[in-house]
């Protein structure tokens, strides 16, 4: 991060805001990017109560910020606030960004979905023509089936307890053109039947809990690649089984790194480095980085 005697009143500010926010590594990765790239900016973070998420944002406006990045749970209720919403997240109904541009106009965007394609890529995954299993029918999930739809895959299929929940995301998609289809948790194995990708969008697995695993490993196929959203741990037990049996497994923090790519493209219109700030990341998950 700057040092004091590198923040001068010319450095402008981006801010990631949530509830609860301190356990985010965004500020972390984000300033280690910036600095390496001689940039004048930095990213602080703020933790925002949902009663005073009015009052956060145009204050952060009024301050002179740049944007402002949004996790939970606030992504559904900024949008009340922008005046004008990218596509991304007008398709979605969410985002994760607010742009504060100089003419004072507060634009909304998502790169959720955005991020997790750019991670997939990074794995040499391309979604074109392929068959994805997605397990959980929450934002997260919407998010990415509607970004891979873009991406023209084959077929999209939910599995989550509340069948009635993944109907409506299936539906969704449908309008879109999209195969989707839902599956029951006992039927998983149905859902996995010609699958080129397994996606997990729920949070098992996940601090303070990664013994447990949203998918038995006898499911997994040395041909079926997995994708798990949590980065931390950053090897979940169903990475961990799923590389045990030959499979290509991707973890979450490619998706989170993305998304501070994005907000600096977007918000400073600078290039910030994926690499340096994966490094940083893995440094601050306890990761020895040589």
């Amino acid at each position: 991060m700057l040092s004091n005697s590198q923040i001068t009143a010319k450095t402008r500010a981006i801010a990631i805001i949530g509830d609860p926010i301190s356990h985010s590594i965004t500020p972390r990765i984000q300033n280690v990017a910036l600095r390496a790239a001689g940039l004048d900016f930095c990213n602080l973070a703020f933790r925002v109560a949902p009663e005073n998420l009015r009052e956060a944002v145009f204050g952060a406006r009024a301050l002179g910020f740049l944007g402002l990045m949004v996790t939970i749970p606030h992504k559904e209720a900024i949008l009340e606030l922008c005046d004008e919403l990218h596509s991304s997240a007008a398709k979605l109904g969410a985002g994760n960004l607010l742009h504060f541009r100089e003419d004072g106009q507060i634009v909304g965007h998502s790169s959720d979905g955005w991020g997790a394609v750019q991670s997939l890529r990074e794995h040499d995954f391309r979604l074109g023509g392929k068959h994805v299993t997605i397990l959980g029918a929450g934002g997260s999930a919407r998010s990415l089936a509607l970004c891979f739809a873009d991406e023209n895959v084959a077929s999209i299929r939910f599995v989550n307890r509340t069948v009635s929940r993944a109907q409506i995301l299936a539906d969704e998609l449908e309008k879109n053109g999209v195969s989707a289809s839902v599956f029951a948790p006992e039927n998983v194995e149905n859902a996995l039947d010609g699958a080129d990708l397994l996606v997990n969008t729920t949070s098992v697995g996940m601090t303070p809990q990664p013994e447990q695993t949203p998918l038995e490993k006898r499911f997994l196929r040395p041909d079926l690649a997995v994708y798990d959203i949590v980065y931390n741990p950053l090897e979940t037990r169903l990475l961990r089984e799923a590389r045990e049996i030959g499979a290509k497994a991707i973890d979450g923090l490619g998706m989170l790194i993305y998304t501070n790519v994005y907000a600096a493209k977007v918000c400073a219109n600078a290039e910030i480095s994926f690499g340096i700030m994966r490094e940083e990341a893995l440094r601050a998950l306890g990761f020895a980085v040589s």
